[in-house]
């Protein structure tokens, strides 16, 4: 019955009821026995045994109760370490297998290959929701496949994550410049810049979306800021000389084209460029030539087509003109329809 009583006792947490059932037991019952053979212990006993018995007579309850709070603090202590060790592994193996997907993704964008790379970085965010260098592949990928509106979504989990990395924002400015959305892109890159003023891409990208907004030049100041930043920059090279193009400064275009196809040789748009300079300064053959060398690294592009027929058209070359101005429309069809305007630059992030 008495084992049942403290079985149960236990089970309620009742901890004030098991000290006095404990002293009951263990003290009351035997405290004749004690104090009968006091002065037999005195005497038999050893000083330090005698000493410890008298200490857990007049302590018992202390003992008793630092005993139990021991006994509870440790297991509860070890349960937490344990519990937070887990929690702790579980974020680490999450992030691991993230970054492995983020690896894979950024490989399969290297390569060309966009929807892989998407399917990648979306396993990626799957696995750690919060891991910036996904969200940010992603949105390029997306980019690259023209779904720009997906490709901003991707771009703001990026930013929302690290709101300062501006590469990012720029990036997000050019998928709005493709939509045509052009105050958007130029206010972004102007975040851009407020931040990180020595970022060349963002002001080759203003350079680019002044173009689109007829404010030629302040779109020259834009991409001279950007050579000045990092003159190895072709990019801004080949800006600087389409303006150049819209101020019939042909000479002076065709020499930072030069500069640039030689700096940069596989550049399809660059020679394109280049072959508009030539065939404005009459150099109709050599333009053929730079239009020939761009069709040969891009072959769908319409508008190296569509120019290499007016270059042939200005040779004399009508019939051919007429097989080239085809095939521009075959590629194109809206090409001659006045829908499309004409792509100068190469905005891949």
């Amino acid at each position: 019955m008495d084992g049942d009583l403290l079985i149960n006792l236990i089970l309620k947490d009742d901890f004030y009821k098991i000290l006095k059932l404990l002293y009951r037991f263990f003290i009351l019952n035997n405290s004749s026995g004690l104090c009968g053979n006091y002065k037999v212990m005195h005497h038999k006993s050893n000083t330090l045994s005698f000493l410890f018995s008298m200490f857990m007579r007049r302590h018992f309850y202390k003992v008793v109760i630092l005993f139990l709070i021991v006994s509870l603090y440790f297991p509860c202590q070890i349960a937490c370490a344990v519990t937070m060790r887990g929690n702790i592994y579980k974020t680490t193996s999450k992030k691991h297998s993230a970054r492995k997907w983020t690896k894979n993704g950024q490989s399969n964008y290297k390569r060309g290959r966009y929807e892989r790379a998407v399917r990648a970085f979306n396993n990626a965010v799957a696995s750690y929701p919060k891991y910036f260098e996904a969200w940010d592949g992603m949105g390029n990928a997306l980019y690259c496949l023209g779904k720009y509106d997906m490709a901003i979504q991707a771009y703001d989990k990026a930013l929302s994550i690290n709101p300062h990395h501006y590469s990012t924002v720029v990036n997000k400015g050019i998928s709005f410049y493709k939509k045509g959305n052009h105050e958007e892109a130029l206010k972004l890159y102007d975040t851009a810049l407020q931040s990180e003023p020595g970022l060349s891409s963002a002001w080759y990208n203003k350079g680019v979306v002044l173009i689109a907004l007829s404010r030629y030049h302040e779109a020259m100041q834009a991409f001279e800021k950007a050579i000045a930043i990092n003159p190895k920059e072709d990019l801004a090279w080949h800006g600087k000389g389409y303006v150049l193009i819209l101020f019939e400064q042909y000479d002076d275009a065709l020499k930072l084209f030069s500069n640039a196809v030689q700096a940069s040789p596989n550049r399809a748009w660059a020679w394109n460029n280049m072959g508009i300079t030539l065939n404005r300064l009459g150099m109709y053959d050599d333009a053929v030539k730079a239009f020939d060398k761009a069709i040969e690294i891009n072959p769908k592009s319409a508008r190296a087509w569509h120019n290499k027929a007016n270059s042939l058209y200005n040779l004399g070359k009508y019939d051919e003109s007429v097989k080239i101005y085809n095939k521009a429309a075959e590629l194109d069809p809206l090409l001659y329809a006045g829908v499309k305007k004409q792509e100068v630059f190469s905005n891949k992030p």
